[in-house]
């Protein structure tokens, strides 16, 4: 059995702006090892070790190899720190720690978009930020709704303190000030509330009145997992801000037939961010169906809606359920106040199928759920 510790000395690491190399060791001078001998990592106990400020740094650095091993160090570090520390391992028994988020587990921003109201839009955004922060995700909530419910309850029911999203999208303050940690771990708040509607009115006349979320959320990017941005149930520029910034986009709809008609309108706001905006990446990640009820028009909803759109909807479907609307009262998501509820356990699922969709725009049958068309309108177009 073999213990292995790697020594790192500072005087030996050296960088330059451009980039460094250390020499590479050829195959045939390099101690070989057998696939049995190699040391086995297990990514839950392997360290990541993290710093603070610190020079960087560029593309991935060789300092040595050891048979099927490779040991590779990536965006780091500082002088007479570790900074954050990279180590690939590869070979048969190979494992890649990680102290920086790869393109893989690069951070995920997600729009409930909805316009008509009453369609859970908030409650959906209160409730998977919830379970995610529960299942260790770092998540900001951005509430870009002038009604401010989201901030409301995440708050307790407190008014949100200056500087807030409004002095943001404004230019009075960074982001970084503005944003607000609530009770609950792993979760953050950057507060909207009636000055928005002040705000987008003063920005009808501004110069990258589209882009401000989007920049702003983009110097933050590296500090959470994953960003909810509520809306307003009605177009705006407020709206707007909030597709041109997020990477996906999620569309609550009630059983009805108004939250049907709005579809189209959507998607036709979508394309007009991919085409003239910064977002031409901008996609659908499902249709998720709230507010539901046993009677025979949700249920007809439904089956039309699955029918239309039968990779876009998410299986889940949550109920309308009053422990949701008692949990916002207490000013915490349904997750936690009542877990076993049976909006509890439908959020709660709807949270796995955004994990496990992730960012693949195509489905196994070719089907694409970027879009609001249905297949049959697109197979006849």
């Amino acid at each position: 059995m073999y213990q292995w510790a790697f020594f790192l000395r500072r005087p030996k690491l050296r960088c330059t702006r451009e980039g460094s190399t250390a020499p590479k060791l050829r195959s045939s001078e390099a101690p070989k090892l057998r696939s049995s001998e190699a040391p086995k990592l297990q990514g839950s106990t392997a360290p990541i070790l993290q710093g603070a400020e610190a020079p960087r740094f560029q593309g991935s650095t060789v300092l040595g190899c050891f048979g099927s091993l490779a040991l590779r160090f990536r965006s780091v570090v500082a002088p007479g720190s570790l900074g954050t520390l990279a180590l690939w391992f590869r070979g048969s028994e190979g494992l890649k720690l990680r102290g920086s988020v790869s393109d893989a587990d690069a951070m995920r921003s997600i729009a409930f978009i909805s316009e008509k109201g009453g369609t859970g839009k908030t409650t959906s955004v209160l409730n998977v930020a919830g379970e995610l922060a529960r299942l260790g995700q770092r998540v900001l909530v951005v509430d870009a709704d002038p009604q401010g419910n989201a901030s409301l309850v995440l708050l307790n029911g407190e008014k949100p303190e200056s500087p807030t999203l409004s002095h943001v999208l404004g230019g009075l303050s960074g982001v970084r000030e503005a944003i607000r940690p609530t009770r609950f771990e792993r979760l953050s708040l950057l507060a909207g509330g009636a000055l928005l509607a002040d705000v987008a009115l003063q920005l009808a006349g501004e110069l990258g009145r589209e882009r401000r979320l989007r920049l702003a959320l983009q110097e933050i990017s590296d500090q959470f997992d994953f960003i909810l941005a509520d809306s307003p149930p009605t177009r705006s520029i407020l709206t707007i801000n909030v597709l041109n910034a997020c990477g996906e986009v999620v569309v609550p709809v009630d059983p009805g037939l108004f939250s049907l008609a709005g579809l189209g309108q959507l998607q036709a706001v979508m394309d007009d961010v991919r085409r003239y905006l910064d977002n031409s990446s901008l996609r659908l990640l499902g249709i998720v169906l709230t507010r539901m009820v046993r009677n025979n028009v949700a249920a007809g909803v439904e089956q039309q809606l699955r029918a239309m759109y039968p990779e876009a909807v998410f299986s889940s479907v949550i109920p309308n359920n009053v422990r949701a609307e008692e949990a916002h009262s207490r000013g915490e998501p349904v997750t936690t106040y009542a877990p076993k509820s049976p909006a509890a356990t439908a959020y709660i699922k709807l949270v796995k199928e955004i994990l496990n969709r992730g960012n693949s725009d195509i489905e196994k049958n070719g089907t694409r759920r970027d879009s609001l068309e249905s297949p049959a309108t697109e197979r006849a177009a």
